[in-house]
C-alpha cells in the first residue's frame, strides 16, 4: 500500500511543484527599442514608480531604464553648416537667437513640450529676440527651420518666472 502512494507522490509531485521566473517588465504607456549597427536606444514613456534620492556626492533614481544617461538637449544637421548662439538658457522674458551670417529662407519656431508651436517667424536681421512673456514656465523647443521646411536645427529653451 506504501508503493502506490509514493509512486503517486513521486509521479505527480514534480507537476504540482511551479517556479517563479522573474521578468524586467516595464507598465508603460509607451515604449520602443531602435537598433542599427553602432547604436541602440530604448525608451519608455510614463514609468508608474520612478524616484530619485540625493546626498551630495550620489544620485539614485529608481526605474527601468537606467543602463545609461545622456540627455542631447540640440540637433544639429551634419550637412548644413549655420554658426549661431542662442541665449539666456534658462530665460525669463526674452530669448536671443543670433547669427553670424544671414541665410535666405530661414525661419525660428518655438514649440511647447506638447508639439504645439507658439511661436514662428521668419529670420530677416542677424540678432533676433524671441518674447517668452505671457507663456508659462516650462520647456520648449526652438527649432531653426530651412526653406524647404528641413530643421537644420534644435535647442531646448527654459522659461523660467
Amino acid at each position: 500500500m506504501n508503493k502506490p502512494i509514493l509512486l503517486y507522490l513521486l509521479l505527480l509531485f514534480p507537476l504540482s511543484v511551479m517556479a517563479q521566473e522573474v521578468m524586467p517588465y516595464v507598465i508603460a504607456s509607451s515604449g520602443d527599442t531602435y537598433t542599427t549597427a553602432s547604436n541602440q536606444i530604448s525608451w519608455t514613456l510614463g514609468d508608474v514608480v520612478v524616484e530619485t534620492y540625493s546626498t551630495g556626492a550620489a544620485t539614485l533614481t529608481q526605474g527601468f531604464q537606467q543602463p545609461g544617461l545622456a540627455v542631447e538637449v540640440g540637433y544639429s544637421d551634419p550637412v548644413v553648416t549655420l554658426s549661431m548662439n542662442v541665449y539666456p538658457v534658462p530665460a525669463t522674458s526674452y530669448v536671443t537667437v543670433e547669427f553670424q551670417q544671414i541665410r535666405k529662407n530661414l525661419s525660428v519656431e518655438l514649440y511647447n513640450l506638447k508639439g504645439v508651436l507658439v511661436h514662428a517667424q521668419p529670420v530677416n536681421t542677424p540678432r533676433l529676440q524671441i518674447d517668452l512673456n505671457g507663456m508659462p514656465a516650462a520647456e520648449y523647443i526652438l527649432k531653426i527651420i530651412s526653406a524647404d521646411n528641413t530643421m537644420i536645427r534644435s535647442y531646448t529653451i527654459i522659461k523660467q518666472n
